[in-house]
């Protein structure tokens, strides 16, 4: 469990940072379609030393690449309807939700009380920060593509969780997953966003080489802590990213916190807690 943790909370802290750096993007579509891309480009070599999936493997690789292109559209949707500051938090703090759901009803996972205290005050926290922004004209319906992100979140986290589990060696799901979602998002955008898309892509293409990389380190990670640990309680400890956001805004983008957002990261940080006991 304890190497589940460190992996988890260097998906987060990187996670943050991916997210903060998106957020400066002039295109977050075409950044997202470039992390998905040079991410497959970058794991491609290791791919020659490790085994062919086979077997239930392939069908979660298949299964995920087409969730996590529903997931590109609707957060890029819920970013364009609503600040980002509002409803990224509440799709991270939702997924986590959805994710104990479904462990608990599909993987036979029981987490005890402290557990589920636990994911309910990250979570609740989570969402809380997202809440504490000044509400726009658009928000209602950011909010509704925000749920109906943390839902596709939650898909994708209990696939990849059994799909990492389903191969003798862990880093053959990891690193194919990376080249199915590489191969699903330079499929769709395309054809979402037209050939604009590409156009605004090859303009961002240097920070879109770094954001691949570090989507390597954050989901890697996190897929790794799957295989060692219970998804719920991991996936919900991952949306301390947000912390780790916050703090990086706060020094960075010159945002500042208020004193529900200071209560709200505290629960975050007190469901933590709880859930590594």
């Amino acid at each position: 469990m304890t190497s589940a943790l460190i992996l988890i909370f260097l998906s987060a802290a990187v996670h943050a940072v991916v997210n903060v750096l998106t957020k400066r993007a002039d295109d977050k579509y075409a950044m997202r379609l470039l992390i998905g891309v040079f991410s497959a480009v970058l794991v491609t070599p290791a791919l020659f030393f490790l085994p062919l999936p086979s077997g239930r493997a392939i069908w979660f690789l298949v299964a995920t690449a087409v969730v996590h292109a529903l997931y590109e559209l609707l957060l890029v949707r819920s970013y364009e309807s609503a600040a980002f500051s509002a409803v990224y938090p509440v799709a991270r703090g939702t997924g986590p939700l959805f994710t104990a759901l479904g462990a608990i009803l599909l993987l036979g996972e029981r987490p005890g009380w402290a557990e589920i205290a636990g994911i309910l005050m990250v979570c609740g926290g989570v969402i809380a920060i997202g809440l504490s922004h000044r509400a726009t004209d658009g928000a209602m319906k950011g909010l509704a593509f925000a749920l109906a992100t943390g839902l596709t979140i939650g898909i994708y986290t209990l696939i990849d969780a059994s799909g990492v589990r389903a191969v003798p060696e862990p880093l053959t799901y990891v690193l194919w997953f990376f080249v199915a979602h590489g191969f699903s998002v330079l499929l769709t955008a395309p054809g979402i966003r037209g050939r604009a898309v590409l156009i605004e892509a090859r303009r961002q293409w240097k920070l879109g080489v770094l954001l691949g990389a570090l989507s390597i380190t954050t989901y890697g990670s996190a897929m790794l802590a799957y295989r060692f640990g219970a998804t719920a309680q991991l996936a919900a400890l991952r949306e301390t990213s947000v912390l780790f956001g916050t703090a990086l805004a706060m020094s960075f983008l010159g945002e500042h916190m208020t004193v529900r957002r200071w209560i709200a990261a505290g629960a975050i940080a007190c469901g933590a807690v709880l859930l590594q006991m």
